[in-house]
């Protein structure tokens, strides 16, 4: 899917296979999207006949537009792209996950508010709606984070000036859309959040910079600290530069017939017999 809400659907056997990321193939060679188009997710699905259609896509935006669809809404491969969701001029798609509808949403902007609040809240829409506002936003403030979060878990942030910290997702109440939210982060004049994790410690993330290559982290570098804590520098920067974006690995579920998810994991639905044999996994 791009960042204006464009998306493209592609069988798996035409994608080339490649022994390094750089001996890749460009996105607009294999799919009917353009180099014009700047991707914002992918995601895989298993063959209609084996999907669960009551699964759901759930899309957020830059400037806090969120919205779920319902997996049978959307069309098979074909030579055509077609809208996923409609993008409001001056705005950006920046968040795609595939979701049971169990987990709460939490949003974080760059002037460090947060809001936590239930799937629910968001009705399931058509293709060419563009979905409803999660956070109320304050003058240019805008959307740098979006995730479905655990029962329990940290929200891992990180500050455009290097420092970062790990705040507990019990400090994270829900509340309901479109409020805006709790201070998340309360940092000095001229310095931003620039991305937010959930994950493990031991999970690795990448940070992206201004200026120099991209660095490798922990995200247990980071402290765990409260909301109103300031944070810890993990990443000594030159004046000049700063953070812009953070990347996280993220294996997304995908909603097999035969399959349910609890607690963010995949198991087998309770009413299938013990005694009876195992499927291969997708």
């Amino acid at each position: 899917m791009a960042e204006n809400g464009e998306a493209a659907a592609i069988p798996m056997h035409v994608l080339p296979q490649a022994e390094k990321p750089s001996e890749g193939t460009p996105f607009h060679k294999i799919s009917p999207l353009t180099a014009r188009h700047s991707l914002a997710a992918i995601f895989t699905l298993p063959q209609r006949e084996e999907r669960a259609e009551d699964w759901l896509i759930l899309t957020a935006s830059q400037q806090g537009m969120v919205k779920r669809t319902v997996l049978s809404e959307l069309p098979g491969a074909t030579a055509q792209t077609f809208m996923l969701v409609k993008v409001n001029e001056g705005d950006r798609m920046g968040w795609v996950y595939l979701t049971d509808g169990r987990m709460p949403v939490l949003m974080v902007t760059a002037q460090g508010l947060a809001i936590r609040f239930s799937q629910e809240e968001v009705r399931p829409m058509g293709l060419v709606a563009a979905g409803v506002m999660g956070i109320k936003l304050q003058g240019r403030d805008r959307v740098i984070g979006t995730e479905l979060t655990p029962v329990r878990g940290e929200v891992f942030l990180v500050a455009s000036d290097g420092t970062a910290k790990r705040v507990s997702m019990a400090q994270f109440p829900k509340q309901g859309r479109y409020g805006q939210g709790v201070i998340a982060w309360k940092l000095p004049r001229g310095v931003h959040v620039a991305g937010m994790a959930i994950g493990k410690g031991t999970t690795r993330a990448t940070i992206y910079l201004a200026e120099l290559a991209p660095k490798s982290i922990r995200l247990d570098e980071a402290p765990q600290q409260g909301r109103a804590a300031r944070g810890k520098t993990i990443l000594e920067l030159k004046p000049t530069d700063r953070v812009v974006g953070l990347g996280l690995p993220r294996e997304m579920p995908r909603p097999a017939a035969d399959k349910t998810i609890s607690g963010g994991k995949t198991r087998a639905p309770s009413r299938q017999p013990k005694s009876s044999k195992k499927r291969s996994k997708l």
